[in-house]
């Protein structure tokens, strides 16, 4: 009888979107995902949270034009 280890997948990231906000802002990848989190409710964290989402957007249009074209 193993224990089931528990994974916390409720706030999953890109990291390769974590990176661009890192290089953007010049702040650690560790306060950019506290950024992201529902709980944080700051300027900067809103800011953060608008350019992650349109990151997002652009990316999964850009991997949806990808794989009509294969």
């Amino acid at each position: 009888m193993d224990k089931r280890t528990k994974k916390n997948t409720k706030y999953t990231y890109d990291p390769s979107l974590i990176k661009a906000l890192v290089e953007k802002y010049g702040y650690t990848s560790f306060y950019i995902r506290q950024c992201l989190s529902p709980k944080s409710n700051s300027l900067t964290a809103d800011a953060i949270k608008a350019d992650y989402k349109e990151l997002e957007k652009k990316l999964k249009a850009m991997l949806l034009i990808f794989n009509n074209k294969s």
